[in-house]
C-alpha cells in the first residue's frame, strides 16, 4: 500500500496546485492592470521588521485582548501544522522516511499547540454563532473555514492514533506510518522506538490506546481514511482561500511588507501635476497595486468599523464595507479588465452595471474624517485614508462634484488664504499690544511661532495663542512670529482633495521659509505651532516639495520647559480640578504624540486626571478632520456630541485639549448639551497657573 501512495498524491497535487495556480495568476494580472510606483521597495530593513511584528507577531490583534489572543492562536498553531501536513505529504512518496525533529521536539509542541488551537477554534465559533460581536458579518464561508481547521488538526490527531496503535500490532508494524523498520533490530527494540515515538505525541498515544481493540485492517484502513482527508482539507482550503475573504491568509504577510513606511502622516503627492490630464481616482484601475493588495488581505474583521467615529455616529462610511465594496467592484470586473477592455471614462458607468463611486457610496466619500483609527486598528495595516482622499481628488478636480458648503471654504483658501475668508492683512491682528518681533527683527530668535489660521483668525483660538506667548515669555524664551507672510499650510485642500490648491499653498510657504534660510545648516531654528494640523503638514507633507524643516509642537516644547524647570506651575487654573485630555488625532494616532500633553497637566498642581475610555490609540475623533470642521454632518449623531459624551462619563469638568479645531469642536457639542464643563487648550491652563 506504502508503494501506491505515491499515485494518487501527485494527481491530487497537480490537480489541486494547477487549479490554485490559475486562480493565483489572475489576482496577479489584476495587480498588474494597476498603477505601479517603486517606492513600496524602499526600506526593506523596515518593512522585514513590521512582518516579524504585525505578521508572525500579530501584535495588532492583541489590542483587543481576547478576540486577539484567540485569532494569534489560531494563526500560530495553523503555522505549526504546516510542518506536519508537509511531513505526512511526504509520507505518500516514502513512509519510511524519517526526520527526527519532527517525531521528537517538534511533535509535542505540535499537541500542545494542537489543543490549544482547538478550544480557540471553539471560542471563535461561539462568538459567531452565540455571542455575535456587531463588527463581525455572519458567513457562512467563515464558519466553513474554522470547521477546516478543526478538521485538519482532528485528522492529524486520528493518523497519529491509528498509527501507534497499528504499529503495537504483531502484524500490522510494517503497514504503520512514522517508523522505519529496517533499522529497529529486535521486538525490544521496536517497542522502544515506539514508545519514544508515543511519548512525544501524547494525544495521538491517548487515541492508540482506544485504538487498540481494532483489527490491523480497521487501523490501516483508519490511518489511510485520516491521512487522506487531512490531505484533501489542505488543498481544497487553499483552493478556497483566493475566492475568499479568506485570501488573506495568503496576502496578509506581503501586504504587510510592502505597507506604508513613510511618515503616517503624509498622503502621497500628485505627482506632475502641471501636465497630467486626470486626477485622483476615478476609475478602480487608478488606483495603485498595493492599494489592491489591501483589497485582497481584507479580513472584514471589523476592528476598523467598530474604532470609527463616523460609523459610530451612524453614517455612511464604514471602513469595513468601503475597503469590500472597492474589491466587489473590482472582482465583478475581472474579466473585464483582464481582457484589457478598461472604460476610460472614468465615473461612467461600467459594464458590471455602476460606477466605482456608486458602489462605494458617495456620502461615505465625504464622511470620512482622515482621522485614521481604522489603519491603527487595522491588523494587516490596510490604508483606508489614502483610497477615500484618491477618490476625493477625483470628485474636486475632474468633476468639481463636492458638498457645496465645501465650496466657500475652498474659494476662501484659494483667494484670501485661509478658510473662513478673513483678510490676509489681518493674520497679526490677534498680536496686537503684545509686542512680538517679526523674524526680520529678531533673526537670533530660539524659535518662531508658527500661529496658523485658527491661532490668527478665530476668536477663541487667539486666546491660545496668547497663552503660548506668556509661557514662552515666562520660560524667557526668545521667539518671533512671520505674520503676514505665514499662510495656511494646505491641510484642509489637500484632505479635501484639491491637491491642486493644496500644493500651491505648501510650495508658496516653503518658498517663504527657504527665504529665512531655515533649512540650511546653521541657519535653521525651530518652529512652533499649537496646531497639530499645521505640525502634521509642515513635519511630514512639506518635504515632498523640498521643504525640510525643523518644526515642534507646543505640547511637546511646554513639556520639554517643564522638565527644564523653565516653568513652574503654581495654582490650580479656575474651574479645573478634574480634568479628562481628548487626544488630537493629527498629534496623536499621526505623530505619536500622546504623552507630553499628560505630563503636562500632571504636573499642574490640584488637577485629577481622568482618562476617557477611548484614549491614545483608541481616542475618538472630534469631527474636525479631513476639512470636515467646514461641512455638515447631515446623518447620524454629531461626532463630537458623542466625543463629549465620553467625557462626561468621567465625572470631569474640563476637556483639555492641544488643537484649535477640537477645542472648537469641543466647545460646540459643550453649548449643544448644555452640561457644567468647559474646554481648555493645554496651553491656557498651564499660564493661567503660572503667571
Amino acid at each position: 500500500m506504502h508503494e501506491l501512495r505515491w499515485l494518487p498524491a501527485i494527481a491530487a497535487l497537480l490537480i489541486a496546485l494547477g487549479y490554485f495556480g490559475m486562480i493565483i495568476q489572475g489576482k496577479f494580472r489584476l495587480l498588474l492592470v494597476a498603477q505601479h510606483r517603486s517606492h513600496f521597495f524602499q526600506k526593506l530593513p523596515t518593512r522585514f521588521a513590521n512582518v516579524i511584528t504585525y505578521a508572525f507577531g500579530q501584535r495588532k490583534m492583541f489590542k483587543e485582548k481576547g478576540p486577539g489572543l484567540m485569532h494569534a492562536f489560531i494563526f500560530w498553531g495553523f503555522l505549526v501544522l504546516q510542518i506536519r501536513t508537509i511531513y505526512l505529504f511526504s509520507c505518500t512518496f516514502d513512509a519510511t522516511g524519517r526526520i527526527p525533529f519532527v517525531h521528537d521536539q517538534y511533535s509535542i509542541i505540535k499537541d500542545i499547540t494542537e489543543v490549544i488551537v482547538l478550544f480557540m477554534l471553539g471560542v471563535a465559533l461561539w462568538r459567531r454563532l452565540v455571542t455575535k460581536p456587531k463588527r463581525l458579518t455572519f458567513s457562512g464561508e467563515a464558519l466553513m473555514i474554522l470547521y477546516m481547521i478543526m478538521g485538519l488538526i482532528l485528522t492529524d490527531f486520528l493518523v497519529d492514533g491509528f498509527a501507534f496503535a497499528l504499529a503495537q500490532q504483531p502484524v500490522g508494524f510494517d503497514r504503520a506510518l512514522f517508523f522505519d523498520w529496517a533499522n529497529l533490530g529486535d521486538a525490544a527494540a521496536r517497542a522502544g522506538a515506539i514508545g519514544h515515538e508515543m511519548a512525544h505525541a501524547p494525544i495521538g498515544a491517548a487515541l492508540a490506546g482506544v485504538f487498540s481493540g481494532f483489527s490491523p485492517s480497521a487501523l490501516t484502513a483508519g490511518q489511510e481514511i485520516a491521512l487522506w482527508m487531512h490531505l484533501f482539507i489542505v488543498l481544497a482550503l487553499l483552493n478556497m482561500l483566493p475566492g475568499s475573504k479568506h485570501f488573506h491568509v495568503i496576502t496578509a504577510i506581503p501586504n504587510v511588507f510592502f505597507g506604508e513606511v513613510k511618515e503616517r502622516g503624509a498622503l502621497e503627492p500628485i505627482r506632475d501635476l502641471e501636465t497630467r490630464e486626470t486626477f485622483g481616482v476615478g476609475d478602480v484601475t487608478d488606483f495603485t497595486w498595493r492599494q489592491y493588495l489591501d483589497l485582497y488581505s481584507c479580513t472584514e474583521c471589523g476592528r476598523c468599523t467598530v474604532n470609527c467615529p463616523t460609523t459610530i455616529t451612524g453614517k455612511v462610511l464604514n471602513p469595513k464595507l468601503l475597503i469590500c465594496d472597492i474589491r466587489d467592484h473590482l472582482y465583478a470586473r475581472e474579466k473585464e479588465l483582464l481582457a484589457g477592455d478598461k472604460d476610460v471614462f472614468a465615473w461612467q458607468v461600467d459594464k458590471h452595471g455602476a460606477s466605482l463611486v456608486d458602489d462605494v457610496k458617495y456620502d461615505a466619500i465625504w464622511d470620512c474624517t482622515t482621522c485614521r483609527a481604522c489603519s491603527e486598528a487595522c491588523p494587516v495595516m490596510i490604508e483606508h485614508v489614502d483610497k477615500i482622499v484618491d477618490m476625493r481628488r477625483h470628485l474636486v478636480l475632474m468633476e468639481a462634484n463636492f458638498p457645496k458648503e465645501l465650496g466657500g471654504t475652498l474659494k476662501n483658501l484659494e483667494k484670501k488664504g485661509n478658510p473662513w475668508g478673513l483678510p490676509t492683512a489681518d493674520r497679526e491682528k490677534w498680536a496686537e499690544g503684545l509686542d512680538i518681533p517679526h523674524l526680520t527683527e529678531a533673526p537670533d530668535a530660539e524659535y518662531i511661532f508658527w500661529v496658523g489660521c485658527a491661532g490668527a483668525y478665530d476668536e477663541r483660538q487667539k486666546k491660545v495663542s496668547r497663552a503660548l506667548v506668556g509661557i514662552l515669555r515666562e520660560a524667557r524664551v526668545t521667539f518671533a512670529i512671520l505674520g503676514n507672510d505665514e499662510g495656511c499650510t494646505g491641510d484642509p485642500a489637500r484632505r479635501a482633495g484639491n491637491e491642486y490648491l493644496f500644493q500651491t499653498q505648501a510650495v508658496a510657504n516653503v518658498e517663504m521659509l527657504k527665504g529665512y534660510d531655515l533649512d540650511k545648516p546653521g541657519k535653521r531654528k525651530t518652529l512652533v505651532t499649537h496646531c497639530p494640523h499645521c505640525f502634521n503638514t509642515i513635519k511630514n507633507e512639506y518635504p515632498q516639495f523640498g521643504g525640510d524643516f525643523d518644526i515642534i509642537h507646543h505640547s511637546v516644547l511646554i513639556e520639554k520647559l517643564l522638565r527644564d524647570k523653565r516653568i513652574t506651575p503654581r495654582t490650580t487654573p479656575a474651574g479645573a480640578q478634574r480634568i479628562t485630555y481628548h487626544d488630537s488625532c493629527y498629534l496623536g494616532r499621526y505623530n505619536k504624540v500622546y504623552e507630553q500633553p499628560r505630563s503636562i497637566l500632571s504636573a499642574i498642581p490640584g488637577l485629577q486626571l481622568k482618562e476617557m475610555a477611548r484614549n491614545r490609540t483608541t481616542g475618538m475623533c472630534c469631527g474636525a478632520g479631513g476639512a470636515r470642521a467646514w461641512m455638515e454632518e447631515h446623518t447620524g449623531d454629531r461626532i463630537n456630541q458623542v466625543r463629549v459624551d465620553h467625557a462626561i462619563e468621567t465625572s470631569a469638568d474640563t476637556i483639555a485639549v492641544a488643537c484649535p479645531f477640537c477645542n472648537m469642536m469641543m466647545e460646540d457639542a459643550i453649548a449643544a448639551k448644555d452640561v457644567p464643563m468647559k474646554s481648555r487648550d493645554i496651553a491656557e491652563l498651564v499660564y493661567e497657573s503660572i503667571k
